[in-house]
């Protein structure tokens, strides 16, 4: 696909891994709609990019709240529609309990934010890309959604392998030129890594993957949108120097 003027829609996408993505985006020459609950950081990273001559906009959105979403559609449609839309926020949650031991309403609201939230925007922006005959979907899930270890959230690790099956099993999508993939990325180096990482016991740190870095996970983005990449396609970046790429049987 080609990204130079098209409308890029990030959620999450005023810091951590999602500024990365935007940024990437912005590079090509996409124009990237930043889609984040805090518009303060939206704002920030917005003016940023357009005092380089790129072209962005800020969206405040809870992905959680439908009404948001609806909006962050309409604004993406004024723009010319959604062209790419990048599923990136998500988290763990506030509670301090994990499940089992968390209210019901507390892991529920974990799986709303990265999986039901990505689902519905997804089913959103659908509509505009069918009209059109064209998009692409990539969706951000975690190595926490492929191992098959003991975790600390069980319904974050649940929702991102969601996400993974909610890419492969969209691949039929492609007959109306509509592409969905998804990037499964390790440890993400960003600040409060590196700082949980540093206080690791040198043996932790030896025996578990490299960070991976937040723009190799962009780049990935970037290309797997911008190189026609067969849909349902997932690429597992588990630490900083490998890639696995797995495409569904058609």
């Amino acid at each position: 696909m080609q990204l130079q003027g098209r409308v890029v829609v990030v959620t999450g996408g005023a810091s951590g891994l999602g500024a990365s993505l935007t940024r990437a985006f912005a590079d090509v020459g996409s124009h990237v709609v930043v889609a984040d609950r805090d518009a303060a950081a939206a704002l920030d990273l917005v003016t940023e990019l357009r005092e380089q001559g790129r072209a962005a906009t800020k969206c405040r959105c809870d992905v959680t709240d439908e009404d948001d979403l609806s909006r962050l559609v309409s604004v993406a449609d004024g723009l010319g529609g959604v062209h790419v839309l990048v599923n990136n926020a998500g988290g763990w949650g506030g509670s301090p309990e994990q499940y089992p031991d968390a209210p019901a309403e507390d892991w529920s609201a974990v799986l709303d934010l990265n999986l039901r939230a990505p689902m519905r925007l997804l089913q959103l922006a659908l509509a505009g890309m069918r009209a059109r005959g064209e998009g692409a979907v990539v969706n951000v899930a975690s190595s926490a959604g492929i191992e098959s270890s003991a975790y600390g959230s069980p319904p974050y690790a649940v929702a991102k392998a969601g996400l993974v099956r909610l890419t492969t099993s969209l691949a039929g999508l492609t007959d109306e030129g509509i592409r969905v993939s998804c990037v499964v990325p390790g440890w993400i180096g960003l600040p409060r890594a590196y700082a949980e990482w540093a206080a690791m016991a040198p043996d932790e740190r030896e025996r578990g993957p490299d960070l991976v870095p937040p723009e190799l996970v962009a780049d990935e983005v970037v290309r797997l949108v911008r190189e026609d990449t067969a849909a349902g396609t997932v690429v597992e970046l588990l630490d900083g120097s490998h890639r696995r790429v797995v495409q569904p049987d058609r």
